[in-house]
């Protein structure tokens, strides 16, 4: 008869097997990653845009960083979380920055002159996954 190291047949087999724990934290990671891409393919959300404006002769007056300007007309104007239609009268390039002068229908309350006040624009929708493209190629240019 032939002799059977039990020992060595233990090692031998424990060396071909793959533990069970790390297939199963590898599929478990896996499905998360593809749940993961899924999801920020088609899950759709809102950007928004905060500024610091003031009041000037019953317009608002904002500074724009260059980086940060395409404001358009379809955009959606916040001010203290009340939408409001605005329009945009003129747009001055300095040399930094812009200055929008917007033309808005605000409350009396928030008309004084100079007064210094938060505006926030909704943009367009998009998702994650268009947003880490965009960083990625403004990272390589």
């Amino acid at each position: 008869m032939e002799d059977i190291n039990v020992f060595n047949y233990s090692k031998i087999k424990l060396m071909n097997e793959r533990p069970s724990k790390i297939v199963s934290w590898n599929t478990i990671l896996f499905i998360i990653l593809i749940l993961f891409i899924i999801i920020s393919i088609f899950l759709k959300y809102h950007i928004y845009s905060d500024y610091v404006g003031y009041i000037d002769n019953n317009n608002i007056r904002i500074i724009i960083d260059n980086k940060s300007f395409p404001v358009k007309n379809n955009y959606k104007l916040y001010i203290d979380n009340k939408k409001y239609q605005y329009e945009i009268i003129n747009i001055e390039k300095k040399n930094e920055y812009y200055e929008l002068l917007i033309k808005c229908n605000l409350n009396k309350s928030l008309l004084i002159n100079n007064n210094v006040i938060k505006v926030t624009f909704q943009k367009e929708t998009t998702t994650f996954m268009k947003e880490i493209i965009k960083k990625l190629k403004r990272g390589m240019v």
